[in-house]
């Protein structure tokens, strides 16, 4: 099965990430973290509606059950408004430090990494947000906790850890949204060029993991296993997302943070991949 890549978003995005699939309102939403901005890009048109600038960063945002939105951000966790309107507040970071990547758990808890802003080896943590809007760090010693996903039956949890190169592996219980705290590597060092950043899941359990400064999205089987490399003709790809009614489009975001605007033709733009033959999970909602 042949691919096609196409540009779904031209934009000049510094650090778009964050994509996932919005049935509701038929519409890819995604953000530019550095810009504090929230975009909705709908499927039919390709319109792409600003429907929040914040003052902090935005590492992520995800759907709630009751409307609306959650955001992983540069102090902790906010609650939003159809219209990206901050209704509530969950302060728990210090200065100097960011969410980044961030998404429900199949129970409906919102999971994120925090890192330092200067990225510090050991800085960074594990967060869960739960439904009363309680965060509490689950884990500490990250640096850059980056991709997040679980596996179809919700017992492995995926957790990328940027600046080692790695994709790691835990034990996750999906009714108690707990994880063992003991990973295995699934994805080492020598699988990637440049960074390994955003994951999604596919329905076969397969991974599908954008590498930053390397110009690619990678397919891996559940078991690590490389399976193949689609180029994406961007040079800082930063995550993706299954989206469509069907969920077996790939759209993938990109940073133009630190390009000269010569070196390549639409940096920070978001790129859609067609013809995987793969289609992406559920997009669960966060229960809070």
């Amino acid at each position: 099965m042949s691919t096609k890549i196409s540009i779904a978003v031209d934009h000049n995005a510094a650090c778009g990430e964050g994509p996932f699939w919005h049935a509701q309102s038929e519409s890819v939403v995604w953000v530019d973290i550095l810009r504090g901005e929230i975009f909705r890009t709908l499927l039919r048109t390709g319109d792409t509606q600003t429907i929040g600038r914040h003052s902090e960063m935005v590492g992520a945002v995800a759907p709630r059950e009751r409307g609306g939105f959650v955001a992983a951000t540069e102090s902790g966790f906010v609650e939003l408004t159809e219209s990206g309107n901050v209704s509530r507040r969950v302060a728990c970071l210090v200065a100097g430090e960011r969410m980044n990547d961030a998404k429900p758990d199949p129970a409906g808890r919102y999971w994120s990494g925090s890192c330092a802003m200067d990225f510090k080896r050991g800085d960074g943590g594990l967060w869960l947000l739960d439904e009363n809007w309680e965060a509490r760090k689950v884990l500490g010693g990250l640096t850059l906790p980056n991709g997040l996903g679980w596996s179809p039956d919700g017992r492995t949890f995926y957790l990328v850890e940027s600046m080692d190169r790695k994709v790691l592996s835990f034990p996750f219980d999906p009714d108690t949204s707990t994880l063992t705290p003991q990973p295995t590597t699934l994805v080492g060092p020598d699988a990637f060029t440049g960074l390994p950043d955003g994951l999604a899941v596919d329905t076969r359990g397969h991974l599908w993991v954008a590498e930053y400064a390397g110009s690619a999205i990678h397919e891996f089987a559940p078991t690590g296993t490389f399976i193949r490399t689609i180029t994406i003709p961007t040079a800082q790809p930063t995550s993706c997302a299954f989206a469509g009614p069907e969920r077996k489009q790939l759209w993938v975001t990109s940073a133009a943070d630190g390009l000269e605007t010569s070196q390549e033709a639409h940096p920070g733009s978001v790129f859609k991949v067609d013809g995987l033959g793969a289609t992406g999970l559920p997009v669960p909602s966060f229960r809070g």
